[in-house]
């Protein structure tokens, strides 16, 4: 579990949430250092477009800036903030499939099917973990996501994504069902995901 999320972490992010309510901008610092690199993590795993997620990133934590006095303690300053950057997101996907993908752009899109050579290459299971959750949806690899590598309880990914938890348990059941499928798939037999 990171520090940022302990107790003694977790407190002091409410208080540097606080200060930064009024105005305080080397708490507003403190908390940037202490979430840039998550959210940018989570971000990219989602957008999958390192200049969107640039924009997501800077967009949440100027949100969090404004907002911070409006923060209710309803969950813990990562889920808000994660809520925050996931409403982002999907907002700015939206609007990018709105617009239609020019020729250029359209022959840029690299085949990600994998090869028998990338799956010769791929032996270490995180790297093969990582290109399989690519291929689930953007919903599937969220959750999964925030369970594993943020490793969010099914509670705070309910209140991050603003969602019921039984809706998260049930989307968690289907991505490891679709995951298992996937590795086995992939050669890696009696895979429970």
């Amino acid at each position: 579990m990171s520090t940022a999320r302990g107790k003694t972490g977790g407190q002091t992010e409410v208080v540097l949430l606080q200060r930064v309510a009024g105005g305080d901008r080397d708490a507003f610092g403190e908390l940037y250092n202490r979430l840039q690199r998550p959210l940018f993590g989570y971000l990219m795993k989602l957008v999958r477009d390192r200049e969107m997620v640039e924009d997501v990133l800077n967009e949440t934590l100027m949100e969090v800036w404004r907002q911070a006095a409006r923060f209710e303690g309803r969950s813990s300053v990562n889920t808000w903030v994660f809520s925050i950057a996931h409403h982002r997101a999907v907002s700015k996907l939206r609007k990018k499939r709105e617009t239609s993908l020019d020729e250029e752009q359209a022959a840029a899109i690299e085949d990600e099917a994998p090869t028998p050579d990338m799956k010769a290459e791929s032996s270490d299971m995180s790297r093969l973990l990582a290109r399989l959750m690519e291929q689930l949806s953007f919903e599937h690899r969220e959750i999964l996501h925030l369970a594993y590598y943020q490793e969010f309880s099914v509670q705070e990914i309910a209140d991050a994504l603003d969602l019921p938890a039984n809706t998260v348990k049930t989307r968690m059941f289907y991505a490891r069902q679709r995951l298992k499928v996937l590795l086995e798939e992939s050669g890696v037999e009696g895979a429970v995901a």
